[in-house]
Order: structure tokens, then C-alpha cells, then sequence
């Protein structure tokens, strides 16, 4: 399946699939508005639900859930840096509706490898 780009400013979590996936967040350059210099790799069961119970608020604005889970239980530093950040942080994804727990590990560890992500432990 094809990648998929969303801005954590302002999706609607909401508008999430409720789908296997595997995703990345990046910030993103401020001339060309690409993704750059991956924090973050993970793979799911149900990525709005995953995303939801990370950032888990009364509320379904991402970037509220961000700041909130960020300030106050994350313990991965580097991450919790980057997340309270002005940077705006972008999210690849993509859907693996038909892949096994495995299938998902291969490409979460394939994304590692490729993008490097500073703040995975």
C-alpha cells in the first residue's frame, strides 16, 4: 500500500484509519515542508486507536494530545523533547490491513533501519 502523510497540527484523530499499520514521526523542514530527521518508529493493530492511547486526552486534537502525554509520562527524553518542540512533527504511515503481528515487525525494523529514527529505544 502506499504511504500516507499527515500534519500532527492538524489532523482530527478521529480521521485516522482503524487499521494495521506501521508509522514514523518526523519534523519537517520549513522550506520544502518534507519530513525530516525521523524520531520516531511503530508499528500497530489499529493505528487511530494507537494513537488515541498514546496520546490518551479528553480530546481529539493531536497536537493537545502530543503536549499533554509529552509533558507529563513520557520517559523517552529524546522524544519528549523533540514532541514539546515548536517543530512542526509530521506522521508517515502505511496501512498493512492483511499483515500478521510478524509482517508489521519485518517493516517496522526495515523503517528503522532506513530512516534511523533518533528516539527509538
Amino acid at each position: 500500500m502506499p504511504l500516507e502523510l499527515v500534519n500532527l497540527s492538524k489532523i482530527n484523530l478521529n480521521e485516522l484509519p482503524e487499521k494495521k499499520a506501521v508509522y514514523a514521526i518526523f519534523a519537517q523542514d520549513k522550506e520544502t515542508k518534507k519530513p525530516i530527521n525521523c524520531r520516531y518508529v511503530g508499528e500497530t493493530d489499529n493505528l487511530m486507536e494507537r494513537i488515541k492511547a498514546h496520546f490518551s486526552i479528553e480530546t481529539d486534537n493531536l497536537m493537545e494530545r502530543i503536549k499533554a502525554h509529552f509533558s507529563i509520562e513520557e520517559q523517552n527524553e529524546c522524544l519528549k523533547s523533540f514532541m514539546q518542540s515548536s517543530k512542526t512533527k509530521l506522521m508517515i504511515y502505511e496501512l498493512m490491513p492483511n499483515s500478521t503481528k510478524e509482517d508489521r515487525l519485518i517493516k517496522e525494523k526495515e523503517w528503522i533501519s532506513s530512516y534511523q529514527p533518533k528516539c527509538n529505544e
